[in-house]
């Protein structure tokens, strides 16, 4: 997909072009900011990937893997006039190494299609940008720690 892109501008270019997505540069770095229109969930891939296949096929959410794939970030949409995610829920995903990334905070965006850079795990629909609700992917969480949970 970047091996037109010769410059962070071009990559610029082509993610808000392709997938809608609001990407601004920061020293050189095409990136997107949680807040009014954007929200995010970081987790450990392992999770990450049945939590994708946990969702509604209909609300698959982009999600952006670091290099090394040590952490993958999924794309939500932001929380309904800004209601926070409860603590005890938070809480319970902390204990699974998932973080609810705070409004106002970056998420760096794939620049490369190899797994040395940062690269989509699951890349957006091209078109008109649709995100899954947060509370959604958050659900598939608990649904996919629910099925780990070790029975009495």
């Amino acid at each position: 997909m970047f091996e037109s892109c010769h410059s962070p501008h071009e990559i610029a270019h082509l993610l808000r072009r392709r997938f809608g997505l609001p990407v601004q540069l920061l020293a050189g770095r095409p990136m997107i900011t949680t807040g009014s229109v954007i929200g995010a969930l970081v987790m450990p891939p392992y999770l990450g990937g049945e939590v994708l296949g946990a969702l509604d096929p209909e609300l698959q959410a982009p999600v952006v893997a670091d290099p090394g794939n040590r952490t993958w970030t999924f794309l939500v949409t932001p929380p309904s006039l800004g209601k926070p995610v409860d603590t005890a829920v938070r809480s319970q995903l902390a204990a699974h190494q998932v973080t609810v990334v705070p409004g106002g905070r970056f998420v760096l965006l794939p620049t490369t299609d190899s797994t040395l850079g940062w690269h989509w795990a699951a890349e957006p629909a091209p078109g008109t940008l649709r995100l899954p609700p947060r509370t959604a992917v958050i659900e598939a969480i608990h649904r996919v720690i629910a099925l780990h949970a070790p029975t009495s």
